[in-house]
């Protein structure tokens, strides 16, 4: 899921302030995230909420029939459905995940995802931080 993840570098004054504690709304980070151009373009966006050694956050919404292809992380992870409902395949497993439904993979399996609407998820990885590709 690197590859989508927006540049850091770029962090508007909208966009939460990094610290040991961290307060977001997400329903409202999420409607930002979709009026970035990043959205209109591709019908997908992300912004990492906060990144610890160890520990990443990423909030990422999805437009209808979007993918996110096949790729795995290095430690493991959760899918938290946020909004509406996804798809997650690893293997030969495919699940339909719902609004409030939460997927658990463990490390550097291979997965992919497919928004069934327009969705939003938040992405929880653990373990050490993986280099971009």
């Amino acid at each position: 899921m690197e590859a989508i993840v927006a540049d850091e570098s770029k962090a508007g004054p909208d966009r939460p302030e990094p610290g040991p504690l961290l307060h977001v709304r997400l329903a409202e980070q999420v409607e930002r995230l979709r009026r970035e151009s990043t959205w209109r373009t591709s019908g997908r966006n992300a912004i990492t909420l906060t990144q610890e050694p160890g520990l990443r956050l990423v909030l990422i919404p999805l437009g209808k029939g979007t993918k996110i292809l096949a790729h795995h992380a290095v430690g493991p992870l959760t899918l938290h459905v946020l909004s509406d409902s996804v798809t997650f395949r690893t293997g030969d497993r495919r699940e339909k995940v719902g609004s409030g439904e939460l997927i658990a993979l463990g490390s550097a399996l291979e997965h992919d995802v497919e928004a069934l609407e327009e969705s939003a998820f938040l992405l929880t990885l653990g373990g050490a931080r993986q280099a971009r590709r």
